[in-house]
């Protein structure tokens, strides 16, 4: 923050600046007819694609019927899937990614398709991994995703960047995920040096875990050698009118079918985020707001969100252990934490959200700790340390309730 402004500016995020939107106009760079239609396989198709319009040209590929290699891998930048109406939906026995988007590309559009899981034990399984290194302009968009489900580690739709280009610029908007048994991950999940992103309009419902994360410190960046590593972290996202409904890790393995306190949204180390004009209905958080590793989750504004049926609370702020990696030398952030929790949150906004659960098993609003620089309005809050700048000294909180 600057130190010149008014000690009452330095509370709270600052708004989003709209240039942090993922660029769209390259998607009007795709005919509206497909150029492609792909009959049994999807690497054959995007061959097709080389042979029509070059290995750089826009290529539409359709799909209807029954596809017969996925697992698939789109090879080519400047390519869309597009599913036809009453497509067969994608399907496989194999377990892994079915559809991978990898190093070094571009343009990719993922559109009206749908894909349906199964069960893979304790193996990992998504419909959808964006990953890698120097990956930009890429939408998932209209796609239907269910029935995804692994003891350990599921996703609908993931992004992990890693290198120090990362990925840029990334669309998840308007797709339907239910039905998911997700382990210990999250149905749409935002991981590492990701920025300039948007997932927006998109319905979720029942899963067993968190439904939508933006997330820093999990180690998806190769050079992280130690934490906090500045790229390590998705930032300048958009998580904006979302609906989700019916979470609970009762069914949920990965934690001994005991209902944790798994969000419905859930910014865990990530920065400078905007979560606006969501609706999370029955899961035991709501919204959340934190860090479990050894970084600082900053700059998040949450406004005009609504919460109904929360089981603890509609939103929980903090990190959870009760000493910060920085105070606490001893704390080893170079290996994976049992405990976890140890991280911070600074410069926050809450206002003009609407907090409608009734009979929560914790305050509808809970502080946990090492919440700095923030502005929570909200009933039921109180300010903490709010006669000075904002900072607190060792694990305290800073919170002010009014600007």
């Amino acid at each position: 923050m600057d130190s010149s402004r008014p000690v009452e500016a330095r509370w709270g995020a600052r708004p989003m600046a709209e240039r942090y939107r993922p660029q769209r106009a390259w998607l009007a760079n795709f005919a509206a007819t497909a150029d492609v239609t792909a009959t049994g396989s999807i690497a054959g198709a995007l061959e097709q694609c080389n042979q029509k319009v070059g290995r750089k040209g826009y290529c539409v590929v359709e799909i209807a019927g029954a596809v017969s290699d996925i697992p698939a891998e789109i090879t080519r930048s400047r390519t869309k899937l597009r599913g036809a109406i009453g497509m067969t939906p994608l399907t496989s026995a194999q377990n892994g990614a079915f559809l991978y988007i990898g190093n070094q590309r571009k343009e990719i559009v993922v559109q009206d398709l749908e894909f349906q899981g199964h069960q893979a034990g304790s193996e990992d399984i998504y419909a959808v991994i964006i990953e890698g290194n120097n990956l930009n302009r890429i939408a998932v968009t209209g796609n239907t995703i269910h029935d995804f489900a692994s003891h350990q580690d599921a996703h609908g739709i993931a992004v992990y960047g890693s290198g120090s280009k990362g990925i840029r610029d990334v669309i998840i908007e308007g797709n339907r995920v239910y039905h998911m048994q997700t382990g210990s991950s999250e149905s749409i999940a935002v991981n590492g040096n990701v920025q300039r992103w948007s997932v927006a309009d998109n319905r979720i419902e029942l899963v067993n875990n968190i439904a939508i994360a933006a997330i820093g410190g999990e180690r998806t960046l190769p050079s992280a050698v130690r934490l906090p590593h500045p790229l390590d972290a998705a930032r300048y996202g958009f998580i904006e009118n979302n609906r989700v409904q019916n979470v609970s890790t009762l069914n949920n393995p990965a934690y001994d079918h005991q209902e944790t306190w798994a969000a419905g949204i859930y910014v865990d180390g990530a920065r400078h985020i905007q979560v606006s004009g969501n609706d999370v209905e029955n899961a035991p958080w709501a919204y959340e707001v934190g860090a479990e590793n050894c970084v600082v989750a900053r700059h998040v504004t949450l406004q005009h969100n609504v919460a109904s049926g929360s089981r603890f609370g509609d939103l929980l702020l903090g990190g959870y252990a009760e000493q910060g990696f920085r105070s606490n030398k001893r704390i080893d952030c170079d290996t994976v934490d049992a405990e976890e929790g140890h991280g911070y949150l600074d410069y926050l906004t809450v206002e003009n959200n609407t907090f409608e659960s009734a009979d929560t098993e914790q305050e509808v609003v809970t502080l946990q700790y090492r919440i700095r620089h923030a502005l929570v309005i909200a009933p039921g809050v109180h300010p903490e340390n709010a006669a000075g700048n904002g900072s607190a000294k060792g694990d305290a909180n800073a919170v002010r309730v009014s600007r």
